[in-house]
C-alpha cells in the first residue's frame, strides 16, 4: 500500500499547489452440518497464479514469524483489509503451502492468488470493428431506447462529482472519442503505470458505454457529465489477478475517503473462484459508499462467477433488442437486473467496433447508477442497487434477467423501499485474546450467500440480503483444545428488519 499513499499525496499536493466450486452442506445441498469456512472451496481446478499465496492474519501471534519460519517472505501487504501476499517456500506448491498455515492459529484465512478472465464476447457481431466509420454513429446505438435513457437525460446527464471508475484493461484516453472528456487520474493495479493505456481495448470500449459524452464525437454514453477514472487490471502479459483487483478497490476506498468522492465501480471481468481477499475488498470499498457493478458472465448457463456473486454487488445479465436475455448470458439467483448486451457500439482501439457480452451490459448499468448518485447523492450503495432493481423492467424476480432491463426514468422518481434484510451476528470472542472468527452464510439451498470476520467487538453485519432461511457458521480458534473449531445456527432474514444470530462459545 505504499503506492498508494504515494500516489494519494502526490494528489494532495498537486491540489494544494493548485489551488467453484461450492460444496453443499450434504447431498442435495441439504441443511447438514457445514464445512469449516478454511476448508470449503477446492481450488484445484482453478487457474492461480504459482509461487504465492494470500493469507489473511489473525489477531494472535504473529503472521509474519509464521512465514519466516516456514520460508516464505511478505511480497505485498494490504493492512486495510488485514491480508498479505506471500511466497511459496522452495519444495512447496500453492496447496500444500496452504494446507501447512491452515494449521497455525495465526492464520486466519489462506488462497490462492486467482486468474480471472475478461468475459468471452458472445453472440451476434462478436467483434466487429468499425475502421473508417462515416457521419453521427448515434442512430446505431439501440440501447439507450430500450432503457429509457433519453427521456431520464431531460432530467441529468451526471454530475461532475460522480466518478465512473473502469477497473478493467485501461482506457485510451487519447481516443478521438474521447475528445473534451473529462477524466480523472487512473490509476494502475499491475504496477505497470500505464492507466491511460488500453492494450487490448476492452476497456475502452467499456468506458465509452458507461460514460462517453454524447454531446461530442460519434456515439455516446449514459453518463455525460461524470468523470473517467481508468483503473488498469490486467498486465501486459494479458493477466488478471486477485492482487491486482484488491489494489484496485483499495485504491477506490481511499480516493472515495481522501476526497469524499461518490464513485461507481465497472467490473466488466469475473472468475469462477470465490476469493475471500477480494470480497474484503469490495466490503471496504463498499463501506466507503462505492458502488460495485459486475458482468454477470457470459457461459449460456448456470454458471456462478464472482464478483458478480457476492453480496452488495449489482450484478448484470445481457438482454437483446427485444429486451429478452441475450443467449449467452448467465443465469442465477445473483443476477441483480439486465442492460443491453448485444451488439453495442462503442469506442475501440484506433476506431470504433460492435461487440456482445454481460461486458458491455454492465457499463450501461454503471452509468444509470452514476446519474442517480447526480440525482439523490445520499444513496448508500445498497440503496442504489436495491433501486436500480425495484424500478427495472421486469414483473418480479427471475434467474434470466433479475429483476429484469433497466429503465433510467423509473429510476431517477421517487426512492423505493428497501427490498432487503440485515443479519447481525454476535460473539462473546474477544478478538485480542481469542482471535477473529470467521463467518459464513449459507442460503437454504446449500449456496454461499455471504461471509465476513468478526470486528474488535466480536460481531460482524451483513447488509443485503435477500429474504429467507440462512445457515451461519463461526469458525474460529479454540485455544484449549489446540485448534479450529466450527459452530452453527439457523436464522430468518425478513425484508426491512434486522436479524440477529447470537454465538455464546465461554471461551
Amino acid at each position: 500500500m505504499k503506492k498508494l499513499w504515494l500516489l494519494f499525496l502526490g494528489i494532495l499536493v498537486a491540489l494544494v499547489f493548485t489551488g467453484c466450486l461450492l460444496h453443499p452442506f450434504g447431498r442435495g445441498g441439504s441443511l447438514g452440518r457445514p464445512t469449516s469456512a478454511r476448508d470449503y472451496f477446492d481450488y484445484s481446478a482453478w487457474d492461480v497464479k504459482e509461487g504465492e499465496v494470500l493469507v489473511k492474519a489473525n489477531a494472535v501471534g504473529s503472521l509474519e514469524d509464521v512465514l519466516v519460519k516456514e520460508g516464505s517472505v511478505i511480497s505485498r501487504e494490504w493492512p486495510e483489509i488485514g491480508w498479505v501476499a506471500a511466497t511459496v517456500p522452495e519444495g512447496e506448491t500453492v496447496g500444500s503451502f496452504m494446507d501447512t498455515l491452515k494449521g497455525y492459529k495465526e492464520v486466519l484465512l489462506v488462497e490462492p492468488n486467482l486468474r480471472y478472465t475478461l468475459p468471452v464476447q458472445r453472440g451476434v457481431g462478436e467483434l466487429e470493428i468499425l475502421v473508417e466509420p462515416e457521419g453521427d454513429l448515434y442512430d446505431r446505438q439501440w440501447g439507450f431506447t430500450n432503457i429509457n435513457a433519453e427521456a431520464a437525460w431531460d432530467l441529468t446527464v451526471g454530475a461532475p462529482d460522480v466518478i465512473v471508475a473502469i477497473i478493467d484493461t485501461g482506457v485510451d484516453v487519447g481516443h478521438s472519442e474521447f475528445l473534451g472528456k473529462m477524466f480523472v487520474d487512473g490509476y494502475d493495479a499491475t504496477g505497470e503505470g500505464m492507466p491511460d493505456v488500453d492494450l487490448n481495448g476492452h476497456g475502452t470500449h467499456v468506458a465509452g458505454i458507461a460514460a462517453d459524452d454524447g454531446r461530442t464525437g460519434q456515439v455516446g454514453g449514459v453518463a455525460w457529465d461524470s468523470p473517467i477514472m481508468p483503473v488498469r487490471v490486467m498486465n501486459s502479459a494479458g493477466e488478471i489477478l486477485t492482487e491486482y483487483l484488491i489494489d484496485a478497490l483499495e485504491c477506490l476506498a481511499l480516493y472515495a475517503a481522501v476526497f469524499e468522492q461518490r464513485i461507481v465501480a465497472n467490473m466488466s471481468l469475473g472468475g469462477r473462484g470465490y476469493s475471500y481477499a477480494l470480497k474484503d475488498a469490495i466490503d471496504l470499498a463498499i463501506s466507503q459508499g462505492v458502488v460495485v457493478i459486475a458482468a454477470a458472465g457470459n457461459e449460456y448457463n448456470r454458471s456462478i462467477a464472482y464478483p458478480a456473486a457476492y453480496n452488495g454487488v449489482v450484478s448484470v445479465a445481457a438482454s437483446t433488442p427485444r429486451n429478452e436475455r441475450a443467449d449467452f448470458s448467465s443465469t442465477g439467483w445473483w443476477n441483480s437486473v439486465a442492460a443491453p448486451g448485444e451488439r453495442i457500439l462503442s469506442a475501440y482501439r484506433d476506431g470504433y467496433a460492435y461487440a456482445s457480452g454481460t461486458s458491455m451490459a454492465a457499463p450501461f448499468v454503471s452509468g444509470a447508477a452514476a446519474l442517480l448518485l447526480a440525482e439523490y447523492p445520499e444513496l448508500t450503495p445498497l440503496e442504489v442497487k436495491n433501486q436500480l432493481e425495484q424500478t427495472a423492467q421486469g414483473v418480479g424476480f427471475n434467474e434470466r434477467l433479475g429483476h429484469g432491463v433497466i429503465d433510467m426514468l423509473a429510476m431517477l422518481g421517487p426512492v423505493e423501499p428497501m427490498a432487503y434484510g440485515t443479519l447481525v451476528v454476535e460473539t462473546d470472542l474477544d478478538p485480542k485474546a481469542d482471535g477473529y472468527g470467521v463467518i459464513t452464510l449459507f442460503a437454504s439451498d446449500g449456496s454461499l450467500a455471504g461471509y465476513g470476520t468478526i470486528g474488535g467487538d466480536g460481531s460482524h453485519t451483513f447488509h443485503g440480503l435477500a429474504q429467507g432461511k440462512y445457515k451461519v457458521t463461526l469458525t474460529y480458534w479454540d485455544a484449549p483444545a489446540e485448534g479450529w473449531e466450527i459452530v452453527f445456527k439457523e436464522v430468518h432474514v425478513n425484508l426491512g428488519s434486522v436479524a440477529e444470530a447470537k454465538f455464546r462459545l465461554d471461551t
